[in-house]
């Protein structure tokens, strides 16, 4: 079985947001708010679909890539998929 919890990121520098961390992900996922938040530029050419686990079918609004994140004392680059806010 996958951990997950929810823990304090920071994004960018800028940001401290409390997020689920999965580490079995096979990609990041953001919600457009923080991204304009972390006044992070995203790329919207991008041409992927996902399937929630609620069966709700989103697209990607766009990629953004090299982002720092830092969880405590350690710090990381990733690419991470931007989408709306699901509810």
């Amino acid at each position: 079985m996958i951990a997950t919890s929810i823990i304090p990121v920071i994004i960018n520098k800028i940001i401290e947001y409390s997020v689920l961390i999965n580490i079995g992900a096979e990609f990041n996922i953001i919600i457009i708010d923080v991204a304009d938040r972390a006044g992070l530029a995203m790329r919207t050419r991008i041409k992927i679909k996902i399937l929630l686990y609620l069966e709700y079918i989103s697209r990607f609004l766009g990629i953004v890539k090299n982002v720092l994140i830092s969880i405590g004392l350690i710090s990381g680059r990733v690419n991470i998929f931007v989408i709306r806010l699901v509810l």
